[in-house]
């Protein structure tokens, strides 16, 4: 099998890897702005493995082979430095806590896909209440009060907001494929199927409330008033977008005189495009905040079944014939096209940390379900030799929860269009590990590597970008 039709496969499965309306998912706000982490009601964190210690790898080094030590089979009981922002835990619990108190969500039914505003004054969820009922809930991000409650036209399994919080991004599934519609700040239809397709990727003006989107092989730009501009096809499925800050241009994987080119090009409609270099099928692009390079991370199918890589399980119809895979994480310079290597490996997760001095990287065995967490300490990597470029291996080995390795990793390329799993001061990220006591959320602080500090039970964990 291709990797194009992996690839495909995988993004097909976008509505059926969205959470279970009859699994029981909530939300859980963690407030880091204290050192205490043992959640009031919840039950209190079990006793912690000992750890790998952590090492600093100089140079772009390469993942560790099977000889990787297992992953924590208990989660850590460590403390939480004080810290800024909160976390939203999608769990198995069915209230709103934090460490101080438990509070109830006024949800009236089964929350999911709870997205922090870019400025962590709002979470917007997913709701399924009693029957099909589908709500869209809008809450305070710092008190956790029910700000809107709206029904929803689909049962949303993707959110985005607008970099001025005005707007929401919103994915559904229809019985053509994947439905966009806009709504506003609460959560409200603004605008009703704006394009349905396959596959439909999205990237927010991060200078206005408008958008691009990738919908199957053509790229549209969607005004404020929702207003749908043709900016013609692209030659590819299944790829996110990338807005590049104070520009009107974007970046994108587009296919150039038959070969998968990373390529820059405006919105206007016209406009030239400006190849970058040729990338490969299964790309995915994250931004530097400051607009000047960008990540990309880079899959390639090794051929023959003595190579070492990773394989894709997407169950049996898929899984005799899925490639053995490998790849890279490329630093690019969004205006040459020049590019020097940072890591070696096929990464899935890709966010730059909100500051854009560090690169949280996220890797994944998927024959073996074991998960990794590295960070590249970004500073000019033009101007350094690459063996001067260091590369930190925060988590050694873990194992990713099923809701995130099912219904986000495999589109972290659209996911990390906004910070996520940083904090907001670049120094702590979350995760979520599967344990015998089933997935729990950790963070791990960068600059004091040890064991990573429990934050609660759950499956999914995002950080709001309150300072």
């Amino acid at each position: 099998m291709s990797l194009r039709r992996v690839v495909m496969a995988l993004a097909l499965l976008a509505a059926a890897c969205a959470p279970d309306p009859g699994v029981i998912e909530d939300t859980v706000l963690f407030d880091a702005t204290t050192t205490t982490t043992t959640l009031s009601g919840a039950l209190p964190p079990p006793s912690s493995p000992v750890l790998p210690p952590p090492t600093t790898v100089p140079g772009p080094g390469l993942v560790p082979p099977s000889s990787l030590p297992p992953a924590f089979s208990q989660p850590p009981d460590g403390e939480l430095d004080p810290v800024v922002g909160r976390i939203a835990v999608e769990g198995l619990a069915t209230t709103l806590r934090t460490p101080r108190d438990s509070i109830a969500l006024e949800t009236q039914g089964l929350p999911s896909q709870s997205t922090w505003s870019r400025d962590g004054s709002r979470l917007a969820v997913s709701v399924v209440t009693g029957g099909s009922t589908r709500v869209v809930s809008v809450f305070h991000g710092t008190t956790g009060a029910l700000i809107a409650a709206n029904d929803a036209r689909l049962p949303y399994f993707f959110f985005s907001w607008s970099h001025d919080g005005t707007r929401i991004a919103a994915l559904g599934p229809t019985v053509d494929g994947t439905s966009l519609d806009i709504l506003d700040a609460d959560g409200a239809l603004l605008h009703e199927n704006v394009r349905t397709a396959a596959s439909l990727y999205v990237a927010w003006d991060p200078d206005a409330p408008r958008l691009v989107a990738h919908t199957d092989e053509r790229l549209l730009r969607i005004d404020e008033d929702g207003t749908v501009f043709d900016l013609g096809e692209v030659g590819f499925h299944f790829f996110a977008p990338k807005w590049i800050p104070d520009s009107d241009d974007i970046v994108l994987v587009a296919d150039i005189e038959g070969s998968e080119t990373l390529v820059r090009r405006g919105v206007e409609g016209g406009d030239p495009l400006t190849s970058l270099g040729t990338v490969e099928t299964l790309t995915r692009i994250a931004v530097h905040p400051d607009g000047l390079t960008a990540a990309v991370s880079i899959t390639y199918e090794i051929e023959g079944s003595g190579a070492t890589g990773e394989r894709i399980s997407l169950g049996p119809p898929l899984a005799q014939e899925a490639p053995v895979l490998s790849g890279e994480v490329d630093i690019i310079d969004l205006q040459t096209g020049e590019r020097v290597n940072v890591f070696r490996g096929h990464a899935l997760w890709t966010e730059w940390s909100p500051t854009g001095e560090r690169l949280l990287i996220g890797t994944t065995d998927t024959s073996e379900g074991i998960g990794q967490w590295w960070v590249y300490e970004h500073d000019d990597p033009f101007a350094v030799p690459e063996s001067e470029l260091v590369l930190i291996s925060a988590v050694g080995a873990y194992t990713p929860t099923l809701t995130f390795a099912n219904s986000y990793l495999p589109f972290a390329d659209q996911y990390i269009e906004q910070p996520r799993l940083w904090g907001p001061a670049g120094d702590w990220f979350v995760y979520t590990d599967s344990t015998t006591d089933g997935p729990w959320a950790l963070a791990v602080n960068v600059d004091d590597l040890g064991e990573p500090s429990t934050v609660g039970p759950g499956a999914v964990a995002f950080w709001s970008q309150i300072g």
